[in-house]
């Protein structure tokens, strides 16, 4: 099918949204190609910074500001996803200047993310407090605190049980990353070793000492979410933000009310998993990875990333994303990764483009 034919079909099952994004069709259709031919050069070209003031937002309510596209780490140190085979700390160095250098500020790690080189101090925290140094920028950084009480087993320490613990396992934090404090400390998952007033009291004593400008959570749900709000607000320490797993293939977080309930209590949703281990992305399209409805849906992206500035299906899922309000943390380990997600930076979706996503998800799921 030619891109013409193709086009008229996304319209007519985009149905009215999308008949009104491409009114005047014959002309859109023709940018749209000729869009689309500039898009397959453009990770070959200088990136330049995006100072706009629209590519930074406040974390919750709190006073960092942050890249509306952050970068994640999870693959970072872990040789069992190729570190030191397929990418290397060079490499990353690499990735993560040129992040910089496009505007992104926001990096998310963890303690127990790359555990396998903790020793050989390249786990991700080591990487990215090297990292962070060499850049000679200011930049966000967040860690997490793993609630399961042998977490030693990983990374050694001691057994984590009480309130004690959460500052004990800040500090090595802190100390692999090379800093004296972090701007954005999270509990990694709800645990029942660990109960919401456990946490409160342990992160509230990490702000307490300084150690910590601002404190989140991953993974709650609503009254989870709710409750340790709660906590943290009598304290007088505002909750900037709930990391999750959301994107254009997992909605979760629009059904059950987390996405809301973010949105109501002044918290950023930090969507984690944007690109779904890749599967939102022109290379699971072009490969053939992506089938039926999935593939219906990145063609839908396809189409409107070459009416939006010939932005890429990376691009157009990670946009998706940051007009509902949330900042995706797409991983990158090389150049090409990175540079994608510098490119949706820019993007702003509308309304309109917005619906239509949606109404084609939920015509397929």
């Amino acid at each position: 099918m030619g891109i013409f034919a193709e086009m008229r079909t996304f319209i007519e099952a985009g149905g009215p949204h999308l008949a009104h994004t491409c009114r005047h069709s014959n002309k859109a259709f023709t940018v749209a190609s000729h869009r689309l031919q500039r898009s397959r050069t453009q990770n070959h070209r200088v990136i330049i910074r995006c100072e706009a003031e629209n590519t930074k937002r406040h974390l919750g309510p709190t006073e960092l500001k942050v890249s509306k596209i952050g970068l994640g780490t999870l693959q970072w140190g872990d040789t069992q996803k190729g570190y030191n085979k397929t990418f290397t700390e060079d490499s990353l160095s690499q990735v993560f200047k040129a992040a910089v250098a496009g505007g992104i500020n926001f990096f998310d790690t963890a303690e127990v993310y790359g555990y396998q080189s903790m020793k050989e101090g390249s786990a991700s925290e080591q990487i990215v407090g090297r990292l962070a140094k060499e850049s000679g920028q200011p930049c966000v950084l967040g860690t997490k605190f793993f609630t399961v009480p042998w977490t030693n087993v990983l990374i050694g320490g001691g057994l984590r049980l009480g309130r004690q613990s959460i500052v004990k396992a800040l500090r090595a934090s802190l100390n692999r990353l090379g800093l004296q404090s972090i701007q954005l400390y999270q509990v990694h998952f709800p645990f029942p070793a660990f109960n919401q007033e456990v946490l409160s009291e342990g992160f509230a004593e990490a702000v307490d000492l300084g150690l910590v400008e601002a404190v989140g959570v991953c993974n709650y749900k609503t009254a989870q979410l709710q409750q340790f709000h709660s906590l943290m607000d009598v304290r007088g320490i505002p909750v900037a933000s709930n990391q999750v797993k959301y994107n254009i293939f997992e909605r979760g977080v629009e059904k059950d009310g987390t996405l809301q309930a973010c949105r109501d209590m002044g918290i950023t949703l930090v969507a984690h998993s944007p690109l779904q281990q890749g599967l939102l992305t022109g290379k699971a399209l072009e490969s053939g990875r992506a089938q039926g409805d999935e593939q219906v849906i990145l063609k839908l992206l396809q189409f409107i990333g070459a009416v939006s500035g010939g932005k890429s299906v990376t691009q157009v899922a990670l946009g998706y994303l940051t007009a509902k309000g949330a900042i995706p943390i797409p991983g990158a380990k090389n150049l090409h990764q990175v540079k994608e997600h510098i490119g949706a930076l820019d993007l702003e979706l509308d309304e309109n483009e917005v619906a239509v996503i949606d109404e084609r998800l939920d015509a397929v799921k």
